[in-house]
């Protein structure tokens, strides 16, 4: 794609070398350029017709530009703005997902308290009975829990389902 650009590039700029070339007589001549403004007089000037149309090219590409100057600033407003909104939305995103976090963590912590090895750990008088049964840890009751269960089958589970089945 960048080589078709430039061969298009080229061709632009020689066909108005080309151009260029082929009129350089008219290009050379001199023209008078008269300027009428009734309250200081006449103005002429004598100009080569090539300088009078760069300078009015010149003058073409000046008033495009100041034209859109204004919409230019308009745009570059609207996306400022529409920048600091983003930030901010985007502060707003990540502080969200620092709440769901600590909310996903405290509630990871507040089911381990309150899962098997609470309910093993927490029969009898609360702490104590943790302490009472031989110092064992709750984690160390949990995993006393789940090897109290059978390893059989279950009938109805889904093969992929029975994590127990030795290969």
């Amino acid at each position: 794609m960048k080589k078709v650009k430039l061969l298009l590039w080229l061709v632009v700029l020689g066909l108005i070398a080309l151009g260029i070339y082929q009129n350089l007589p008219l290009l050379k001549e001199q023209v008078a350029l008269k300027l009428n403004l009734w309250v200081f007089g006449p103005f002429q000037a004598e100009l080569r017709f090539g300088v009078l149309m760069l300078g009015l090219f010149i003058a073409g590409l000046l008033i495009a530009y100041f034209f859109s100057l204004a919409h230019r600033f308009k745009t570059r407003k609207t996306i400022r703005k529409l920048n600091e909104s983003l930030q901010a939305e985007q502060k707003k995103v990540a502080e969200l997902e620092s709440r769901l976090g600590h909310q996903v963590m405290s509630e990871g912590s507040a089911e381990a308290a309150t899962g098997p090895a609470a309910a093993v750990s927490g029969e009898g008088s609360g702490t104590g009975s943790a302490a009472s049964s031989g110092g064992q840890s709750a984690a160390d009751a949990s995993s006393a829990g789940q090897g109290a269960e059978p390893s059989e089958k279950k009938k109805d589970a889904h093969p992929d389902e029975n994590t127990d089945r030795k290969q």
